[in-house]
């Protein structure tokens, strides 16, 4: 059952997909209706589950789940994966590659996708990353933070 994502609670359990590139209106119009079909109909063990979508910076899909009602299981969770894979394939992007980060360069807000390998040329440890690792609705209010407090500082 698929709900706005405003009103999905806060506790919900979400996965993030990052577009390396800045996602075009006419890429998001295409993910939102694709994910919403998905989302209608997404069930666990024949029990719908109740989520919601949203695309946010341009770059990030978010899914969230809210697990007070059903829980996901593994086939369910393998349906979204391959929903994300052929929203891949059709627009011709990379949205699981967890080997990039994403920074924030500060004068013009722009959002930079970079490999791990490359962090240390390009960023110091206060520069604002996106945490793609959070797992709830609510930690997106701080998942934009210093790299420093982030699990990528490894690679400075």
């Amino acid at each position: 059952m698929l709900v706005d994502f405003n009103t999905i609670s806060d506790e919900s359990r979400i996965w993030i997909y990052a577009s390396e590139k800045k996602l075009t209106n006419n890429q998001k119009d295409y993910i939102l209706n694709f994910m919403s079909f998905h989302l209608q109909e997404w069930k666990a063990h024949n029990i719908p589950l109740t989520s919601a979508v949203t695309i946010l910076e341009n770059h990030f899909i978010i899914i969230a789940l809210d697990e007070s009602k059903n829980l996901a299981t593994g086939c369910s969770i393998d349906t979204l994966q391959k929903n994300v894979q052929e929203i891949e394939s059709h627009l011709s992007i990379s949205l699981m590659n967890r080997l990039n980060i994403f920074y924030k360069i500060d004068l013009d807000d722009k959002i930079v996708c970079i490999s791990t390998n490359k962090l240390r040329d390009k960023v110091d440890e206060s520069t604002l990353f996106y945490d793609l690792t959070i797992q709830k609705k609510c930690d997106l209010l701080t998942w934009c933070k210093p790299i420093k407090e982030g699990w990528c500082k490894r690679f400075l």
